[in-house]
């Protein structure tokens, strides 16, 4: 119940001491209002389920497969696999929109409670990967032997000792900031961190030195070129940095991590893809093995990316596809306007260059199973809607990664009585029709 209060004696002065109260107020209500259609838009059924209708076959087998055998959400597996295969490709393609020139590399966080199984799919599809790179260490050490041979041979015959061979690697995942530099270096400035548990990379922030880890990894996202000079040490240059990133994460660690280290302030946070199911436990077990055909082929797809030849020339939009990517960009842009959250803005603006490294992934994909559009080298349009689709299921994510530890995601209902508790609704239509519900929704609420 609104206490009554008396007319002031002076209605000018009363309403010059009431404005800061009315600002305040109202900066108030509007941000209720924003935050009611974003979690009417992120409730949005169609919005949280993953899609998997534009998927290339041999992924879309892959994720059914391991998400039966393991129990877990599809997206996982699927996503997983995406990130292998970006990992994989490298620096060797990239998407020119005009506007934007990209490599088809992601930044992706799969967040869960600890037990239910989140650490396989990913696993699963890194394994490819990893038994590479095991192959690539094998050969580093019959040529660092015979290095130390050569350099033997040359002291004794007071000649030149040979260049010493490097560790040609895809994957890293422990590391100082100068080694993660040097292998950069060593590697033609590409390589992507794999963690199963990312709370161990975030624990390493600023633990070796206070020269702007973060800051360095925001200009990897971006590709842009940078120099590491240091005393008494050759200068590193490493022009476009490309590096993939995969790994999980609990959602309380996730909140202290983003929380702790400013990294929603400082843009860090909004580079990440976040797969956030709403609903996930723990599966019963069941005896089901992977099928091994369907393990090959996908093995075969990350072996045949992983030896790809370099492209001279990007991939453009096709006329269609460059349609859905313009359209997609204006509506996009509508959401960054109208969310008065700074992380969800942050995150909304980096969504369309998001969709073109998505869609690049997926064409190679397509291309490495139909000759046609592999030369063709044009993003299509059906891979461009699917990458949108996934991007919308991102979007649906983000609510609860602000939220993420506390599970305190506000309904709408909620919303709307703590307005007119605190401060009335008088117009009930005006109000309805500014938040996008019906004024019998609104008269409902407040009636309960």
């Amino acid at each position: 119940m609104i206490e009554e209060k008396k007319a002031p004696s002076n209605l000018s002065q009363s309403e010059e001491a009431n404005k800061p109260i009315q600002s305040k107020n109202t900066a108030f209500i509007q941000k209720l209002k924003a935050e009611i259609q974003c979690i009417n838009r992120n409730s949005n059924e169609n919005d949280t389920i993953f899609p998997t209708s534009g998927m290339p076959k041999v992924i879309l087998d892959f994720a059914k497969e391991i998400s039966e055998v393991y129990g877990v959400p599809i997206e996982f597996p699927a996503l997983s696999a995406l990130c292998a295969v970006s990992a994989a490709v490298r620096k060797k393609f990239t998407v020119d929109s005009g506007k934007y020139r990209n490599f088809g590399q992601l930044w992706l966080m799969f967040v869960a409670p600890p037990g239910v199984g989140k650490s396989e799919p990913v696993a699963a599809a890194f394994r490819p990967l990893l038994q590479l790179d095991n192959i690539s260490f094998e050969s580093y050490q019959l040529e660092l032997n015979n290095w130390k041979s050569d350099c033997a041979e040359a002291k004794q015959n007071r000649k030149l000792e040979p260049d010493r061979p490097f560790y040609k690697q895809c994957l890293i995942d422990d590391f100082t900031p100068e080694s993660l530099y040097q292998t950069m270096f060593r590697n033609n400035g590409a390589v992507s961190l794999y963690r199963d548990e990312l709370s161990g990379w975030f624990a390493d922030f600023g633990r070796y030195n206070k020269s702007g880890e973060i800051s360095r990894y925001l200009s990897i996202f971006n590709n842009a070129q940078f120099c590491i000079n240091r005393k008494s040490e050759e200068p590193l240059q490493i022009p476009e940095p490309f590096m993939t990133i995969c790994g999980t994460i609990q959602p309380e660690i996730l909140n202290v991590a983003l929380n702790n280290n400013y990294l929603k302030e400082n843009g860090f946070a909004s580079r990440f893809l976040y797969v956030y199911p709403r609903e996930i436990k723990k599966q019963k077990y069941s005896e089901k093995t992977p099928d091994k055909n369907i393990l090959e082929q996908y093995n075969e797809l990350i072996k045949h990316c992983y030896q790809l030849e370099k492209s001279k020339e990007s991939y453009l939009l096709s006329d269609d596809a460059r349609n859905l990517f313009v359209l997609y960009a204006n509506n996009n842009t509508d959401l960054v306007n109208g969310s008065s959250n700074n992380f969800f803005r942050a995150t909304y603006a980096k969504m369309e260059i998001q969709v073109l490294r998505i869609a690049l992934i997926i064409q190679l994909i397509r291309g490495v199973y139909n000759s046609d559009e592999w030369q063709q080298r044009e993003i299509s349009k059906e891979a461009i809607q699917y990458a949108i689709d996934i991007c919308h299921y991102f979007n649906a994510n983000i609510l609860r990664v602000e939220n993420a530890g506390e599970e305190k995601n506000v309904s709408s209902g909620e919303a709307i009585r703590i307005i007119q508790q605190e401060y009335g609704i008088k117009n009930k239509q005006a109000f309805a029709d500014s938040i996008g519900v019906s004024r019998q929704y609104i008269s409902k609420i407040c009636n309960q």
